[in-house]
């Protein structure tokens, strides 16, 4: 009998099952922004966070997971889970206290980290351009539609949607003045 199983959900979801002490745990894989993470779908284990970290050891190890996460193009070293897997120090070991600099990366997620290591701040900008031109757009359509039902500038949802325009137009405008300023010089600011 093997000791692991899996279920491909659809191409982003993926069910598995290992079986740990003759007891059989579900963990739920999913891709979410290009990241795939592993889940514990068990009350058990959520609850349970050191058993959780040794079932999670467990399927890690496992050849039959490494075999489904190959076929799948599902890194491990890449794969993150919703549980901190990493060893818990006891109360009496003492920690140096950390730098400022160390505090601010600690509270930094992961995905942020990578997200600042990878983009520039010019790229960033570019991005929330996109983003808000793509919301200035859906708000003028918005305007647009309401006018050709009869809506104008005395009715008050007419006003209201107007001025959420107005915000992120203006929004806009300053983060092309950021962009004009050039500050980066298109290099990693951190």
């Amino acid at each position: 009998m093997l000791d692991f199983t899996f279920e491909i959900v659809d191409e982003s979801t993926i069910n598995t099952r290992i079986l740990y002490a003759n007891e059989w745990f579900t963990f739920n894989i999913y891709e979410k922004d290009h990241v795939w993470t592993l889940h514990p779908f068990d009350g058990m284990l959520i609850r349970n966070k050191d058993m959780c970290q040794l079932v999670i050891n467990e399927l890690l190890k496992n050849k039959y997971f490494h075999v489904m996460c190959a076929k799948e193009n599902i890194q491990l070293s890449e794969l993150r889970t919703t549980v901190d897997l990493s060893n818990r120090t006891s109360m009496s070991t003492s920690r140096p206290t950390p730098s400022p600099r160390e505090e601010l990366d600690e509270e930094l997620s992961d995905d942020m980290k990578s997200f600042m290591d990878y983009h520039t701040l010019d790229e960033i900008i570019d991005m929330e351009k996109q983003i808000i031109h793509k919301r200035m757009t859906f708000y003028k359509q918005m305007l647009e539609a309401m006018f050709m039902q009869g809506a104008g500038p005395k009715d008050q949802e007419f006003i209201q949607i107007q001025s959420i325009y107005v915000m992120w137009k203006e929004s806009n405008e300053k983060l092309n003045g950021l962009s004009d300023q050039d500050l980066s010089g298109g290099k990693k600011r951190w």
